[in-house]
């Protein structure tokens, strides 16, 4: 409703700065020690279908070869076996382009030579589930239904999957990619609930370069960097009215604590408080600055 009333009166924001990133130290001995700030410059979709497989029903005492259940087995194997394709965006490129300035040598030989290596990196990163979900749009498979008693054949067995897509993928491609991946063409799929990945906001206008700026002036060792955030934020809603989007929060936390958000006895030093207000007042009249 905010959105639609700005936009109603005419208002077209420059920036938008929401929840999404942190400072995160970094200290890999001997190789890189920083506080690393992730600025989130687009953010993935999700998009959740619901995929069926019908069979004939009956007692357990005289099952099929293969129940309802197992042919949706070969449905889930088939799902997770042809993942979507790697590719490295323009602002991942960025990201271990900027990491690998601050390396030490033999590790910035790596991160300089990206364009050469780029076909091997990308293949380590898959194997790496918070690597993976960088590159390419993730299949999670979360929720499946057959039969409502244990000595039942279902009739009818479905699984929930969710996808987290990338910038540049839409529904439209979620649903084929199923349609191809799956051998089983029997198989009824319906689109649950979804929306789309976020554009990606530019990493060379007033609003970054002044997170950029302030980041930096507050601690020499941070080191700013465009990354892609996993989950969604409302700053997606502010797309018909503002080109830059940014989801960053100015705090200071170490990866335990960041594992703590939305948990139990999720928690933030005093310290990082009190320099996020600081960034926060600065921010706001940077902006204001012509």
């Amino acid at each position: 409703q905010i959105v639609e009333y700005l936009k109603n009166q005419g208002v077209h924001l420059e920036a938008v700065l929401d929840e999404g990133g942190a400072i995160l130290p970094v200290n890999v001995k001997g190789v890189l020690e920083c506080n690393l700030a992730g600025v989130g410059v687009a953010e993935k979709g999700s998009v959740n279908y619901e995929i069926s497989v019908n069979a004939k029903g009956g007692h357990s005492s005289q099952p099929p070869k293969h129940t309802a259940l197992g042919h949706l087995a070969d449905v889930i194997k088939d799902l997770e076996n042809h993942q979507f394709k790697a590719k490295m965006p323009a602002f991942v490129y960025e990201l271990f382009e900027k990491i690998g300035r601050r390396c030490s040598y033999p590790a910035r030989l790596v991160t300089c030579n990206l364009w050469l290596l780029k076909p091997l990196i990308l293949k380590i990163m898959t194997f790496i589930p918070p690597a993976a979900s960088l590159i390419r749009t993730c299949t999670a498979v979360t929720m499946a239904q057959g039969s409502p008693q244990f000595n039942v054949l279902p009739q009818k067995a479905t699984v929930t999957v969710n996808f987290r897509t990338m910038p540049g993928v839409t529904i439209e491609d979620v649903e084929n990619h199923i349609k191809k991946s799956v051998r089983n063409k029997d198989i009824e799929t319906k689109f649950l609930v979804g929306k789309e990945a976020s554009f990606v906001s530019p990493t060379d206008s007033k609003a970054f370069n002044a997170i950029k700026e302030l980041c930096e002036s507050a601690d020499e060792k941070t080191l700013v960097a465009p990354y892609l955030v996993m989950g969604g934020t409302d700053a997606y809603n502010y797309e018909p009215i503002c080109e830059n989007i940014y989801r960053f929060s100015p705090f200071l936390a170490s990866t335990s604590l960041l594992l703590c958000t939305h948990g139990t006895n999720e928690r933030l030093p005093l310290s990082s408080v009190e320099g996020a207000l600081k960034f926060f007042k600065r921010y706001i009249k940077k902006m204001t600055e012509d």
